[in-house]
C-alpha cells in the first residue's frame, strides 16, 4: 500500500486505453497525485472463429482484454471442461469477473515467461491448448507449448487501434513540467509517439517512464526516454508503488545534489 500523500504534487500522465484506466487513476490519485489521462490506444473487439480444436484441455488468457472480449464466445460446455489459465494477477483478475475459475496464474508479473514457470501449469506433450490473445501479439506462449508437443489454437478476440487526433495535452499541464508517464504496452508506446506532436512529445520525454516490462522499457530507452522503471507487475497497486518508489528515489537524489554530496549510483534503475 501507498500513503496517501506519497504523490502529492506530482503530475502523471497515464496512457491506458478508455475503460481500463480507472483503477489505476484511483491508485494514483488516492496517492496525492494529479492525473492526465489521455489514451493512446483503443480496444476493438474482434469475434473469433470456430474451434478447430475438439475440447481443449486448457484456456489460456494473455490479458485482462483476452477474458473481457474471449469469455462470452466460449460455449458452456468448454467452461466446464477446460482447466483455465492467466498470465498474470489482472488477467486472472479478469478472468473471474467473467465468471471464469482460473486453476493457473503466477501471482505477480503478467506475461507468458511469468505463466510458463507455474508449476499448476502443466500443459505438456499432447496437451490441447486455446490461446486467447489480442490481434497481432506476441506468439512466444505459443511457441514455447507446441515446442513441448502441445497442440495449439489461437483465438484472437481484439485489435488495439491509435485513436484519432492528436495527444491534446492541456496548456495549463504543458506549462509545467510532468513527473511521470505511464505506458503499459508496446502498442500503447507506439501510440504515443504517433499522436503526440514535437512539442508534447518532448515534454513527455522529460518525465519519468514507467511501465510494466523491460521490453517495453527498451523501446522506450530507443524513443529517447532515460532510464524507464519496470513495475513489478502489470495491476493497479504495483505500478503505483513503482511510480512512487521512482519518484521519492529522484526526489532524494536532488536532495543530496543540493547538499553537495554528488549523486549516487541507483541499483534500482
Amino acid at each position: 500500500m501507498t500513503t496517501a500523500d506519497a504523490l502529492a504534487g506530482r503530475r502523471i500522465l497515464v496512457t491506458r486505453p478508455a475503460g481500463q484506466a480507472d483503477g489505476l487513476i484511483h491508485c494514483l490519485k488516492e496517492a496525492g497525485a494529479a492525473v492526465l489521462h489521455r489514451p493512446t490506444l483503443q480496444i476493438v473487439a474482434l469475434a473469433p472463429p470456430p474451434l478447430e480444436t475438439p475440447r481443449p484441455d486448457w484456456i489460456v488468457l494473455t490479458s485482462p482484454n483476452a477474458a473481457h472480449h474471449g469469455a462470452s464466445h466460449l460455449p458452456a460446455g468448454l467452461r466446464r471442461h477446460a482447466r483455465v489459465a492467466a498470465v498474470g494477477p489482472g488477467t486472472a483478475r479478469a478472468a473471474r469477473q467473467c465468471g471464469l475459475s482460473v486453476s493457473a496464474a503466477p501471482p505477480v508479473g503478467g506475461g507468458a515467461d511469468d505463466l510458463l514457470k507455474e508449476p499448476a501449469f502443466d500443459a505438456g506433450a499432447e496437451a490441447r491448448v486455446l490461446i486467447i490473445r489480442g490481434e497481432g501479439g506476441r506468439r512466444r506462449l505459443a511457441e514455447v507449448l507446441q515446442a513441448r508437443g502441445a497442440a495449439v489454437e489461437e483465438w484472437a478476440v481484439y485489435r488495439r487501434e491509435v485513436p484519432g487526433g492528436g495527444l491534446a495535452i492541456p496548456r495549463e499541464w504543458q506549462a509545467r513540467s510532468l513527473d511521470c508517464t505511464i505506458v503499459t504496452s508496446r502498442s500503447g508506446l507506439s501510440g504515443l509517439l504517433g499522436m503526440a506532436g514535437s512539442g508534447a512529445l518532448e515534454w513527455a520525454g522529460k518525465s519519468r517512464l514507467v511501465t510494466v516490462s523491460e521490453r517495453i522499457a527498451t523501446a522506450a530507452v530507443r524513443a529517447g526516454w532515460q532510464a524507464p522503471v519496470v513495475a513489478g507487475g502489470a495491476d493497479d497497486e504495483a505500478i503505483t508503488r513503482a511510480v512512487c518508489a521512482a519518484l521519492q528515489r529522484e526526489s532524494d537524489e536532488q536532495d543530496r545534489q543540493g547538499r553537495g554530496q554528488g549523486p549516487r549510483e541507483d541499483p534500482g534503475r
